[in-house]
């Protein structure tokens, strides 16, 4: 079984390839969707932060690419569901990508012969849909991530893999917490060997609650409730 994954050039992507890389993961095949858009300066606290869970927001994906000598296949957009990926995708022999974002995944691309795997920030099927994690940590104190494979319907995918996280410390939830959780689970499902495995789990489609992108008063209140 061939794992492969599809990067982008955001923070979510820096922690993904860098713990691999850490690690001493070696997947079978890297794309990178690769906009050329000028990457962010960030603030000393930030990247400090970055740091302390266990990636560098400042170095960009290509450029660990490069100094790695990593293999990749670059294109010059970032869009999940462009002919051009799909036609890749078609050729390629990797059985399962792992998803990093560029979009919802549409039928075309879902049925070019790869599957795709998510790592979701929340617990489904109670936490499907968007920014789930500021629900989560009013809700519950706490955030989950999911690991499942993708589907057309929203989050409603085999599940392959889920594990809880205490709330962080700090403000920079969407910067730092949310690539974190993320890459940390995906970490523990390749070193658990949990996709060739592929004992998933039927989600019931019917069940759970479907969130969507939170208002900024509760998003406040949920950034307070991490810091105060």
């Amino acid at each position: 079984m061939k794992v492969g994954i599809i990067l982008t050039t955001d923070n979510r992507s820096k922690a993904y390839i860098q713990k691999l890389i850490k690690n001493n993961i070696i997947l079978d095949e890297i794309i990178l969707m690769n906009s050329g858009n000028h990457e962010v300066k960030y603030s000393k606290e930030i990247i400090q932060k970055s740091l302390e869970s266990g990636f560098d927001i400042s170095i960009s994906v290509l450029t660990t690419l490069k100094e790695n000598n990593l293999k990749f296949h670059e294109f010059n957009f970032v869009d999940i569901n462009n002919l051009k990926l799909i036609e890749y995708v078609k050729k390629s022999k990797i059985n399962y990508y792992l998803f990093t974002g560029g979009g919802i995944l549409k039928k075309d691309i879902l049925t070019a012969g790869s599957k795709f795997i998510h790592f979701h920030p929340g617990i489904v099927p109670d936490y499907r849909g968007s920014t789930c994690f500021y629900y989560s940590i009013i809700n519950e104190n706490n955030c989950g991530v999911t690991s499942f494979v993708m589907d057309q319907e929203l989050d409603t995918g085999d599940i392959i893999y889920q594990k809880k996280f205490v709330k962080p410390n700090h403000k920079y939830i969407d910067e730092i917490f949310d690539p974190f959780i993320r890459s940390e689970t995906m970490i523990e499902v390749i070193q658990k060997d949990l996709i060739k495995k592929s004992k998933f789990l039927k989600q019931n489609k019917s069940d759970g609650e479907t969130y969507f992108i939170i208002h900024p008063v509760l998003k406040h209140i949920s950034i307070m409730n991490c810091i105060k």
